[in-house]
């Protein structure tokens, strides 16, 4: 199983570098596959991304693509925000997080391959004018 578990995390973690929806995707490989209990997934998914997006600010940083007021008006609203989810996630029943998170992929899912065929659509128009 650890050889299965380390394919998954590169895999993962491969995905989460192309901007693929890797911390979804953890969670959703520790529920399904590791039957673990989805509160403790949602713990490991957060320190994935503590490491994940140490990583990527370091390379933002260097290139200097980082808005910083915007990031300290995100953070005056996100660190509060994310304390009340928090305490919501711990009030409620796991069932309910576990149908809420599915929920929000599935809806993050349709928007995404919605993009993707607007895109599409628009590169054929936009070719084919030419």
């Amino acid at each position: 199983m650890l050889i299965f578990d380390i394919i998954a995390g590169l895999s993962i973690g491969i995905l989460s570098g192309m901007g693929i929806g890797g911390g979804g995707l953890l969670v959703v490989y520790l529920t399904v596959l590791r039957n673990m209990d989805q509160i403790s997934a949602q713990g490991i998914n957060l320190y994935y991304f503590i490491f994940a997006s140490a990583a990527a600010l370091l390379v933002h940083m260097r290139k200097r693509k980082i808005n910083f007021p915007l990031v300290l008006y995100f953070s005056l609203f996100g660190m509060p925000a994310a304390f009340l989810g928090c305490a919501a996630a711990k009030a409620s029943a796991p069932e309910t997080v576990r149908s809420a998170f599915g929920g929000m992929l599935i809806v993050a899912g349709l928007i995404s391959l919605f993009r993707q065929f607007s895109a599409l659509k628009n590169a054929k128009t936009n070719g084919s004018k030419r």
